[in-house]
């Protein structure tokens, strides 16, 4: 290809030149064929008057003079080279020619030229990144013209705002390797490989809790690929944030709001996995206020849900109201739910109390309904009989520890809160002991 000067115009920029590791500039602006000119060590005007001096021939010219005895020789024909390579006004043609040149030069007789060619590919690329993410920190940019690999994605996540563009700016120069295989995974519809963190291991996530980064990076490729290649991992996940101190530890800050953001998509993006208790305990847990509320409307709703449901939606429940009285409220109608719930004499959970004494309590559905009747009119119901009562940090109340090791306990607890309520003023709807158990 011969590059006609006539064609080209001078760049409104001067092309930078470097001086160890600080930057000065050429005052005069060069033309395109000035800069492959000084490539191939003719001057400035003898490049621009010579029409055929082809690009290629010009690289070719630079990259023999990373082999070149001088050492200012060889740093001049990279200095040059980097600059064809990434400076604005050269078209992305001519850049493209001089990338293909310097993968040429990975298999030149000259290991020189070799370990040259190499390292100035991977400044290429650094310099390509960089420019992406100073286009993607820039507000005044449309998320849809930002270039980042990844970006398109998150966005559509976490939405599109300064916060999430500096979060992502972090993550990707922090993970680029993982977010790219990740992104070609999706684009190939291929199914879910494991995101190994930096020591090395087979787990799927990892075990610091405060590395939100990384967690991000875990809740991002579940969130993206697709969920019914292999959904193992992501049901493994799902447990552990469920029910176990296994997650991130978010507080209020930018980063921990954004990790909040993509944990609730996740949960929507995964809606069929685990059970609605797994995700509406994930959901409170990371304050997902909106989608919590609607996950315990739906077990709520339906009376004949599973006993285990019931008692953690009950608990959701009460510490909505109490966080969004309004809303929560009117969409949960809580307090004809706790009233409702007192007749339901089904099982929970059975659990022994090994640290203290060898008995086994167990939580029925209407003892988590009178507890928290006693919660929401400010009584401790460990002053109504819930000897065994434990504090939970989501839930108020361990629902298994919501219990009684036999029924005469239980009526007796039930009868002294009733009591207790009416001298608050709150008279218990009565209900009958026969009535069935929901089928």
């Amino acid at each position: 290809m011969v590059v006609d000067s006539s064609l080209l115009l001078p760049p409104a920029v001067a092309t930078p030149v470097r001086n160890g590791t600080r930057r000065r500039r050429i005052v005069a602006p060069l033309s395109c064929v000035a800069i492959l000119g000084l490539i191939a060590g003719v001057e400035p005007t003898e490049a621009a008057e010579n029409d055929t001096v082809t690009v290629q021939d010009a690289i070719r010219r630079g990259i023999e003079g990373l082999d070149a005895e001088s050492f200012a020789t060889r740093q001049h024909a990279a200095l040059r080279l980097i600059d064809a390579a990434t400076n604005p006004d050269v078209t992305p043609q001519q850049r493209r020619v001089v990338e293909e040149q310097l993968q040429l030069g990975l298999d030149h007789p000259s290991l020189e030229v070799r370990v040259q060619a190499f390292r100035l590919l991977q400044q290429i690329d650094q310099a390509a990144v960089d420019a992406q993410i100073r286009q993607l920190l820039n507000p005044k940019i449309d998320p849809a013209d930002v270039d980042l690999v990844g970006w398109n994605a998150f966005s559509e996540l976490v939405g599109d705002d300064a916060a999430s563009r500096q979060f992502y700016a972090r993550l990707y120069l922090g993970h680029q390797r993982q977010i790219e295989h990740l992104i070609r995974q999706q684009q190939r519809g291929g199914g879910v490989t494991p995101v190994h963190h930096a020591g090395g291991s087979e787990s799927r996530y990892p075990v610091a809790n405060h590395d939100l980064d990384r967690w991000a990076l875990v809740l991002f490729a579940d969130s993206v690929l697709d969920p019914a290649a292999s959904s193992y991992p992501s049901a493994r996940l799902m447990m552990s944030l469920a029910y176990s101190g296994v997650g991130p530890c978010l507080g209020n800050d930018q980063d921990d709001e954004l990790v909040r953001r993509l944990i609730h998509q996740w949960l929507l993006r995964h809606r069929e996995l685990g059970s609605v208790c797994d995700q509406l305990r994930i959901a409170m847990r990371y304050r997902c206020d909106s989608l919590a509320v609607e996950l315990c409307h739906r077990i709520l709703t339906d009376p004949h849900s599973p006993a285990t449901w019931q008692t953690t939606a009950i608990l959701a429940a009460s510490v909505l109201c109490t966080s969004h009285a309004g809303v929560a409220e009117n969409e949960l109608e809580i307090d004809s739910v706790l009233a409702s719930r007192l007749a339901d004499k089904r099982t929970a959970h059975v659990w022994q109390l090994i640290p203290s004494r060898k008995i086994k309590i167990r939580t029925q559905v209407c003892d988590v309904a009178m507890a928290m009747l006693l919660f929401r009119h400010q009584i401790d119901p460990r002053s109504a009989g819930f000897a065994e009562l434990q504090a939970d940090p989501t839930l108020i109340y361990r629902d298994d520890s919501i219990g009684f090791c036999n029924e005469h306990e239980r009526e007796m607890a039930h009868q002294q809160a009733r009591r207790r309520l009416r001298e608050n003023g709150y008279d218990v709807p009565p209900y009958s002991r026969e009535r069935n158990e929901p089928k």
